[in-house]
Formats: structure tokens, C-alpha cells, sequence
């Protein structure tokens, strides 16, 4: 029998290369948790490679919506 994921709604570590972090992911959001942590997973030590590695190619686009949000908030309040 295979054991289930286990997130717990408590701060804590997460472990992001866990093949079940998603679904531990999603099983927090539907739930509204502010927070969650992998402490008595039975998986919290199982380790799966990415697979692709993302790069960022121009930081800018990044940068550029929330400077226009925050351009046009200083206009609403100014």
C-alpha cells in the first residue's frame, strides 16, 4: 500500500522537488491555508529532478507590469 501525501497547515519546510508537491499544493489552496509545511509527510525526503530548467531571458518584462500598476495607483492617490 502506498503511502498518501500528508501536507500539514502549519509553517514549515515544503520539499518543491517532491514528485506530490503539487497536489499538496492544490490540497492547500482549496482549503484557503495562508500556510503549509511537509514535516509528517511520509514523502517530505523523496527527491525528483525538474524537468526542464527555466531560464529568464529579459528580467524587464518581468518588472514592467508592476511598475505600471504602481504608476497608475500613485496617479488614483496623487
Amino acid at each position: 500500500m502506498e503511502r498518501r501525501p500528508n501536507p500539514l497547515q502549519k509553517s514549515g519546510n515544503k520539499n518543491t522537488y517532491c514528485p506530490y508537491y503539487e497536489k499538496c499544493l492544490d490540497h492547500a489552496v482549496e482549503r484557503r491555508w495562508n500556510y503549509w509545511s511537509c514535516s509528517k509527510c511520509p514523502h517530505k525526503a523523496t527527491q525528483q529532478p525538474p524537468s526542464e530548467i527555466q531560464t529568464v531571458h529579459d528580467p524587464g518584462d518581468y518588472y514592467q507590469v508592476p511598475s505600471q500598476i504602481f504608476r497608475e495607483l500613485t496617479y488614483r492617490l496623487g
